[in-house]
């Protein structure tokens, strides 16, 4: 099947957009990065409002009718370096009109200032605060690559501890195994324009630095993976990552809970960032949605 000129174009914003890692520092790569994400307005009658989730900071993402009493947490991308609240409001927003009730983006703390698990402590009293304020029944947490790794991290912190979680839990193209061994990191490296070996290896370096890649908080792929809530991940076909998806999938369902996977086919990392012009980004935002509302 011909590649759409929107696929092209939402890869065209990678490759002339996303950070170059070999020539600039942390604050111009975060930079660089937002700025990659920022180019697209948020539609008409978004409203952002600042609060605090917890303890961290965060952002409200309210979508034009969307009303309150229930919530989507969801952590940004970024593995553990880049990426912030601001920078992830448009997927939040396209979020918010899907759901029809508020996206919550916390501003978790970043590495290398904030080592491991700085960022999964966060996480978890996020997670904590969501709960408490709207009910278990009424939250829903998710996130994108790190993000997506987060997600599970945090959720299993509130497991171990006996604590409530939210009804369900997503992620869109999930980094939950930092040791980067799996087949898809090198069988689909020629494809993926965005994430690579070597980028986590540098990702891992800030964020562990020196602590164990296969410990669970840092990759929930080697964790205990019982008593999540309901999950969906989705992912592309060709992203390095696929295998991370599919692994925790597996696992989770071995461990006795209910979890899918759905593969887009040709979709590069993220996509959904771009369901403002990406027919398969929309797609996924309203599967992931339509996902949530099965369990609130």
């Amino acid at each position: 099947m011909a590649r759409s000129d929107a696929l092209d174009r939402a890869e065209d914003v990678y490759r002339n957009g996303f950070p170059d890692a070999e020539n600039a520092t942390v604050e111009i790569l975060r930079e660089q990065y937002d700025a990659m994400l920022l180019q697209f307005p948020l539609p008409e009658g978004t409203t952002v409002t600042g609060i605090d989730a917890g303890g961290v900071p965060a952002l409200e993402v309210r979508a034009a009718g969307a009303v309150s009493g229930k919530v989507l947490v969801w952590f940004h991308g970024g593995g553990y370096v880049l990426g912030s609240a601001r920078g992830f409001t448009g997927l939040a927003a396209a979020f918010s009109a899907a759901l029809g009730f508020p996206v919550i983006l916390p501003d978790y703390r970043l590495a290398p200032e904030n080592k491991f698990p700085a960022a999964a402590l966060d996480g978890a009293a996020v997670l904590r605060w969501a709960v408490a304020t709207y009910g278990p029944g009424a939250t829903v947490v998710g996130g994108d690559s790190g993000g997506g790794g987060l997600t599970f991290a945090a959720l299993a912190m509130l497991v171990a501890g006996g604590e409530p979680v939210p009804a369900a839990a997503m992620a869109i193209s999930p980094l939950v195994d930092f040791t980067a061994e799996s087949g898809t990191i090198d069988s689909n490296a020629a494809f993926d324009v965005a994430v690579s070996r070597g980028s986590i290896g540098n990702l891992r370096a800030a964020y562990l630095q020196g602590d164990d890649p296969r410990d669970p908080v840092a990759s929930p792929l080697f964790g205990a993976l019982g008593g999540l809530p309901p999950v969906h991940v989705v992912v592309g076909s060709t992203e390095v990552l696929l295998d991370d998806a599919r692994s925790l999938v597996d696992g989770i369902t071995t461990a006795g809970g209910t979890a899918d996977l759905t593969v887009y086919d040709d979709m590069c990392h993220v996509w959904p960032l771009f369901a403002s012009f990406l027919p398969e980004g929309q797609a996924a935002v309203e599967q992931l949605a339509g996902f949530a509302h099965k369990y609130l």
